[in-house]
């Protein structure tokens, strides 16, 4: 992740703090590329989301670590961010397709 989109993350919530995120994957910065700021910000919820709703629980602590980012990246939100962002975007060229993209990227 640039640094840019890194701090505009975390400054707006949207990457929980507890996640290290040194580089942003390729497939996420290459969605979010044109994209505003919020919708750039969505795509990495929704890509994060996908990765931890994947991710095995193995053990108590794993399981707290899953959770919190879960709850961090607000990922229970997402379908009515979705919404609010393709409401007021849905127009712009690519938001639709990469916020579609999106859903289909996991780490």
């Amino acid at each position: 992740m640039s640094r840019r989109v890194s701090g505009l993350l975390l400054v707006c919530g949207l990457v929980p703090s507890t996640i290290a995120v040194a580089a942003e994957p390729a497939q996420i910065t290459e969605l979010q590329k044109g994209m505003p700021a919020t919708v750039a910000g969505l795509i990495a919820r929704i890509v994060y989301c996908n990765h931890w709703s994947g991710e095995e629980p193995y053990d108590a602590d794993r399981a707290k670590q899953i959770q919190n980012a879960v709850s961090e990246l607000k990922c229970d939100s997402l379908s009515a961010d979705e919404a609010a962002a393709l409401k007021k975007y849905g127009q712009e060229p690519g938001v639709r397709r990469a916020i579609t993209k999106a859903g289909d990227v996991y780490l």
